[in-house]
């Protein structure tokens, strides 16, 4: 299976966590995790499953993969598999905003199959740290995903 992990990240925060993701799945499955800049030309040509995630910023407004987002049908990604992840403060979705909701709206309207719903990983101040416990969750979320895309397939 192929797994395509792109992410936006400012202070390299968020950029760990699919780097978490991609090796908590990389001894069985294909994986690829690039910056939304790297994946301006890529096309859904084999891709199973479609992962998005940006640091929230300005209450989820502005978004680090609006660039390779806006582009998703046309590079074929309609009907593909996704989910959405951000990273952002604490406190109440409504005060703080997410990235991941804007970006799950974005996967949708582009026709991708939402998996699950938009994830939040919490994050100590703008420039992180991650919270204790994050990136162990962010493992065990990918995972998940990836069996929910192909239960027959066994995850490490």
């Amino acid at each position: 299976m192929r797994v395509l992990i792109v992410h936006g990240s400012q202070f390299g925060t968020t950029e760990r966590l699919p780097r978490e993701m991609g090796d908590a799945i990389a001894a069985l499955h294909q994986v690829d995790v690039v910056s939304a800049h790297e994946a301006q030309d890529l096309t859904a040509t084999g891709v199973h499953l479609l992962v998005v995630g940006a640091p929230t910023q300005f209450k989820g407004h502005r978004l680090l993969v609006r660039g390779f987002l806006k582009h998703l049908e046309r590079q074929g990604f309609a009907g593909c598999a996704a989910a959405a992840f951000d990273t952002r403060a604490h406190g109440d979705r409504g005060e703080t905003g997410s990235a991941a909701e804007s970006i799950a709206l974005l996967l949708s309207g582009a026709g991708c199959n939402l998996l699950v719903p938009a994830e939040s990983f919490l994050v100590e101040g703008m420039r992180g740290p991650l919270d204790a416990g994050e990136p162990e969750r962010a493992r065990t979320w990918i995972t998940g995903l990836v069996r929910s895309v192909h239960p027959v397939l066994v995850t490490a």
